[in-house]
């Protein structure tokens, strides 16, 4: 059994069990090292894109020469570039190998395609494809280019791992958090015996928090829990062993370097040491938003410059291990003790006395530039995901804008036959429609067919996949913070924005104009 036959068995159910059952029974049964770049494949490890989507796109339109649209009409009509590339181009009366191992050998020929130049790169992709099944090319393309998704998540491949070698999932989560080796040796190294320094420098598995309604806060025993702002940050893990201080974050990345002040800052705290906290932009007692984070993020080289101007501090809201024992069975109150006698920046918490306290204290979430609020179990041990009953978050309301649909493109999946990806305007100072958000989420299944029916009525051009539309529809859009940016013609940039209804009550002249987001932006940051 190789890679593609568990891709096969995977795609095919819609059963969480049997994509269980069947991913156990490739661990057990396939090479050891396929089944080593298939995990870190499923896990989404393999973070180097060995082939640019550009390149594949520009690799169909050599093979199409004038008839390049022909091409961009199959691609709109199916919505993913590796999926095109292989119906139009692998052999679809091959059948595809499933029983030798494959990954190794792909990977090795997609490093020597990588470092060709174009025009050769272009002639032996295509060659490669052709003798490939489409199951095979489909595979190659997507796992060379990004974006490989095939409907399971990181926990039930851990939870597959564990019960094909028989051991407990808790300790399979933490050994494969940090750096995973794929290699032959993987699985005896799951098995073996941890060592205590191995064990102290790795991150533990995230508590994860539930979504909480207004119409649940009654159902909350106040006496029973604390109250803390959820902070607008990166969530991460602050370890200090007897030797190294790492910072990893709850996807799972090392993002030590990313960060050397709060390295520094963390020399002066006890070794044997992990904290769960946030990195925030600015310092604790002069909060910045999100969009200045973002300067800081995947950053190769971090200048003084940079420090200085986009300073980042750590603040905690837990401690998970102390002087090398492990805390995480204690009651969180017990744990919030420990932290207290730690000098680090700390989360402010509130022992509310009504369900009222606790929404007051929300509504002032967006003065401290947090998100929200956090609501916690007193009594709750730290445990791995997102358990019901013991951390709860009440997310601010979003704010809003009514935009007018300018732009639209088909979707991906199962909305590729559908114009589903909107890009949205708002009137300037001169009566012009500017872009201010793309949004691909929001409107019911019934909402996304009527309106891609009228898109294509109403169609003014197009740009390849994308169709310029006359500007006539309304949508208002829900968005969680706004910051000035110099990328955009309008000046703003949003941060998660989505569809929260259809506006077919009003016109394009009645949509939001750019001066509505300034007002947002003043009186979200007037602290």
């Amino acid at each position: 059994m190789n890679f593609v036959a568990l891709f096969q068995a995977l795609d095919t159910s819609q059963s969480t069990n049997s994509k269980r059952d069947a991913l156990i029974a490739f661990i057990q049964q396939s090479d050891p090292l396929e089944s080593a770049l298939a995990v870190a494949a499923l896990t989404d490890r393999t973070k180097r894109k060995r082939l640019k989507p550009n390149a594949l796109k520009q690799t169909a339109y050599l093979a199409f020469g004038e008839n390049r649209w022909l091409f961009e009409e199959c691609y709109s009509a199916v919505g993913d570039l590796s999926e095109t590339l292989a119906i139009l181009f692998a052999n679809q009366e091959a059948s595809p190998e499933t029983t030798q191992p494959v990954l190794a050998n792909w990977i090795h020929r997609q490093k020597e395609l990588g470092r060709l130049e174009f025009g050769e790169l272009a002639k032996d992709l295509l060659s490669l494809l052709k003798a490939f099944a489409k199951d095979e090319a489909f595979l190659f393309l997507k796992l060379s280019s990004g974006g490989f998704r095939v409907g399971v998540s990181k926990g039930l491949v851990n939870d597959a791992i564990a019960r094909a070698i028989a051991m407990d999932r808790a300790i399979i989560e933490e050994r494969l958090m940090g750096e995973f080796i794929a290699d032959e040796d993987w699985l005896h190294r799951l098995q073996a015996p941890v060592t205590q320094d191995e064990l102290d420098g790795r991150p533990l598995p995230f508590l994860l928090a539930n979504p909480l309604i207004k119409s649940d806060l009654n159902s909350l025993d106040p006496s029973n829990v604390l109250v803390e702002y959820k902070w607008d940050g990166i969530r991460a893990q602050l370890i200090k062993t007897r030797e190294t201080i790492r910072l990893w974050s709850r996807g799972d990345h090392d993002i030590t370097e990313q960060f050397p002040e709060i390295v520094d800052a963390a020399a002066t705290l006890p070794s044997q040491l992990i904290l769960d906290g946030e990195i925030l932009a600015g310092a604790p007692d002069h909060l910045q938003g999100f969009s200045d984070l973002q300067t800081r993020l995947n950053r190769k080289r971090i200048t003084h410059n940079l420090l200085k101007t986009h300073p980042v501090f750590f603040r905690a809201y837990d401690v998970l291990r102390r002087d090398g024992e492990d805390i995480r069975d204690k009651p969180l109150i017990y744990r919030k003790e420990v932290l207290a006698t730690l000098a680090v920046a700390q989360s402010p918490i509130t022992f509310p006395n009504t369900p009222e306290q606790i929404s007051v204290m929300r509504e002032s979430a967006r003065e401290a530039i947090a998100e929200g609020v956090m609501i916690k179990r007193c009594d709750s041990p730290y445990v791995s995901g997102r358990k019901v009953g013991h951390w709860w978050k009440w997310k601010l309301d979003p704010m809003t804008a009514d935009c007018v649909l300018i732009y639209a493109q088909a979707g991906h999946g199962r909305r590729a036959s559908l114009h589903s990806d909107y890009t949205l305007a708002c009137w300037n100072s001169e009566g012009n429609l500017v872009p201010v958000a793309k949004a691909y989420s929001g409107l019911t299944d019934a909402e996304l067919k009527a309106m891609d029916r009228w898109i294509r009525k109403h169609t003014v051009q197009k740009f390849g996949p994308v169709r310029q539309v006359e500007p006539r529809q309304v949508f208002e859009i829900g968005f969680e913070g706004i910051a000035r940016s110099k990328r955009h013609k309008s000046g703003i940039a949003l941060r998660f924005p989505r569809i929260l209804r259809w506006r077919q009550d009003v016109g394009a002249n009645d949509a939001d104009h750019v001066a509505h987001f300034e007002t947002l932006m003043i009186d979200s940051y007037a602290v």
